[in-house]
């Protein structure tokens, strides 16, 4: 008698439960995609590969550098002594680490300009998530892209109406000022 009693609650909690997740709304949105195709995110994008392009020009101008200092290096490498062989790669070597630190400096400054640049578009982005998800009755709104989301159908992907509010969100942002 207990035991049938136990299995009919259990069976009425799983059946409450689904009713009640059949009510939920979820969504996914990839928000890779929404930053690259809206309007701020294209421009910030824009500002991120100028600064990418001065940083690689800067780095390419280094290492054609040290090539022709190694290239010199070892024509002259017979006719030099062997203290001053010794000097020039200690110099070379200098050089080299001098790359790779100019090298560092570029990833850490490139990170922090993306962090910088992306950062006020990712708060006005989680203002429209929480007035859309508050409209349109959201329950749940989850990154397409984050562990734990291993498929999601494409009807629930709501990342094209999210450009659209963002990118109206940016307008009207810009018309207030």
């Amino acid at each position: 008698m207990r035991r049938g009693f136990f299995l009919l609650l259990v069976l009425g909690l799983l059946l409450g439960t689904s009713v009640k997740a059949a009510e939920l709304k979820i969504a996914v949105i990839d928000l890779q995609k929404v930053v690259r195709s809206s309007k701020a995110g294209q421009e910030a994008m824009q500002k991120l590969q100028a600064r990418l392009e001065k940083w690689k020009a800067k780095l390419e101008a280094k290492q054609k550098e040290i090539k022709a200092f190694q290239e010199e290096m070892q024509k002259k490498a017979p006719l030099l002594s062997e203290e001053a062989r010794a000097e020039k790669q200690r110099e070379y070597q200098k050089m080299l680490r001098e790359f790779r630190a100019m090298q560092e400096d570029a990833q850490f400054e490139m990170k922090e300009e993306e962090k910088k640049a992306l950062q006020p578009i990712f708060k006005d982005l989680e203002k429209v998530l929480k007035e859309l998800a508050q409209k349109e009755g959201y329950d749940l709104i989850l990154e397409k892209n984050m562990p734990g989301v291993y498929w999601a159908s494409p009807k629930i992907d709501i990342s094209e109406h999210v450009i659209q509010l963002y990118n109206q969100y940016l307008t009207s942002k810009g018309t207030q000022k």
